[in-house]
């Protein structure tokens, strides 16, 4: 890789935190809260186009708004990763749990320290699921209910494929999320993640050099379509634009034929 491009990002600070994990923790956290808030005005413009209710059944609406909202209809893939309960834990402070935590797990060739190129890498495998045929397939976004479960075993795909797996990895991460995320989940979602990205972990310099530079950049501004949710309605608006234009030419009279004397 170059290190030119790389190298700022693998520098540790005084806790041997490197400067790629903040910056991953701060991409995939304005991702989340991007979801979220298109959820929340999702369920907002729904609630506000129904008439007038009581307090109990608005509160009922308002609640089937909000779930609709946020929650396509769920996969097997999506209801994988939304799990059992979401960690509270602010994804920046999970990710550097997970970090110092590895430090106090043996392994094979004695103490695991994970560097800076593990949370690139972790970035790429999270880029690769989200845009995999089967991601979008699902519908599966970077969300609040989900970011802690996507971001855990990208992680740990990147420190396996680094050459720093340890051996208690799973319980690692069930400490960092205060227990929200089971250690005999990681299996499952581990298998999972690498059959929906066709189990691609190969990263060449310029994906990754690449990679840092979007890092660097950090999270992009707000758009006005509404943030993780206006690339799905760009493309159902162009589905929907396609399927009236074959409407319309169903419609039209056929041309006419030309015979030639």
């Amino acid at each position: 890789m170059s290190e030119a491009v790389a190298s700022p990002l693998l520098l540790e600070d005084g806790r041997g935190i490197p400067r790629s994990l903040p910056l991953l923790a701060a991409l995939v956290e304005a991702e989340a809260r991007s979801c979220a808030a298109a959820a929340a005005a999702a369920a907002a413009n729904a609630s506000e186009s129904r008439p007038a209710d009581s307090g109990l059944a608005r509160a009922f609406l308002c609640c089937c708004a909000t779930t609709t909202a946020s929650r396509p209809a769920e996969s097997n893939l999506v209801r994988s990763f939304r799990g059992g309960a979401a960690p509270k834990v602010p994804i920046r402070i999970f990710l550097e749990r997970i970090h110092l935590l590895t430090r106090s797990v043996p392994s094979a060739r004695g103490m695991v320290r994970i560097d800076g190129t593990c949370f690139v890498l972790a970035g790429i495998y999270l880029t690769r699921f989200i845009r995999s045929a089967a991601g979008r397939d699902a519908g599966i976004l970077v969300e609040p209910a989900t970011v802690h479960r996507l971001v855990a075993v990208a992680v740990l795909l990147a420190a396996k494929f680094g050459g720093h797996p340890p051996k208690k990895w799973t319980r690692v991460f069930q400490d960092s999320s205060e227990g929200a995320i089971r250690a005999e989940e990681m299996v499952g979602l581990e298998s999972s993640f690498l059959r929906a990205i066709d189990f691609r972990l190969s990263v060449d310099s310029a994906g990754f050099d690449s990679f840092c530079k979007v890092l660097e950049r950090g999270p992009r501004a707000p758009s006005a379509g509404g943030g993780c949710a206006s690339k799905k309605r760009q493309a159902d608006g162009a589905a929907g634009e396609d399927g009236e234009r074959r409407r319309v030419r169903a419609r039209l009279p056929l041309p006419a034929v030309v015979l030639s004397n």
